[in-house]
């Protein structure tokens, strides 16, 4: 589908459709989804979220996933959607809810001990990925140093336009933590919900 159709979608056809993907994630990334959410909207919205998961009938309890057992790709993205439907959030709420995730992110933290330059970040970024996927490839495409900027693919049918700005905001936040610069900023350049091959996402500072 094109990113407009899903526009034409209720929410309850939405998660039926990003419930399809055959693509399991790994349960600690509900954990940085209920902090964010916790942050921003207490408590209260965390069981906003639940209950609402629980009416589309894809229920959960964030306390209850365990952080190294694999579950449907389409649960969290869900709750992304969900929770950004229920808050009236828009989509600079969701890339920043994205460049939050890292914070909250064990994995991430591991990844930031042990790389601590641009390049070996970047490099190490596909394993970390498969750590978390069951499915995709993300690929380190071309970092200039001289230019300063860098170009990651993604090669992964994400379920919802929405994921994609989600992954912005990740990729960014990684970013930001070793390119030592105030000025980065990142776009998605190529989209396969805009018919393109892959996700490709340029990262550029000064």
């Amino acid at each position: 589908m094109r990113k407009e159709e899903f526009k034409e979608l209720s929410l309850k056809e939405t998660a039926d459709r990003v419930m399809r993907s055959p693509c399991k994630v790994i349960g600690a990334v509900f954990e940085t989804h209920a902090k964010y959410i916790e942050s921003r909207e207490g408590k209260e919205g965390v069981r906003k979220v639940e209950e609402k998961m629980a009416d589309l009938g894809y229920p959960l309890k964030f306390r209850e996933m365990e952080h190294f057992k694999y579950y449907p790709v389409g649960l969290s993205d869900l709750v992304i959607i969900t929770a950004k439907e229920i808050f009236n959030w828009k989509e600079k709420d969701v890339f920043e809810m994205g460049n939050n995730a890292p914070r909250f992110s064990f994995i991430v933290k591991m990844l930031m001990k042990t790389f601590l330059s641009v390049k070996k970040v970047f490099d190490e970024s596909p394993k970390y990925w498969r750590k978390q996927f069951t499915m995709g490839v993300l690929e380190n495409y071309k970092i200039d140093m001289k230019q300063k900027y860098l170009i990651l693919h993604l090669k992964h049918e994400v379920t919802h336009p929405l994921i994609c700005v989600f992954l912005a905001g990740y990729f960014l936040r990684i970013g930001q933590y070793v390119i030592k610069s105030d000025k980065i900023t990142i776009k998605e350049t190529k989209c396969m919900f805009r018919g393109d091959p892959y996700h490709e996402y340029l990262i550029r500072w000064e």
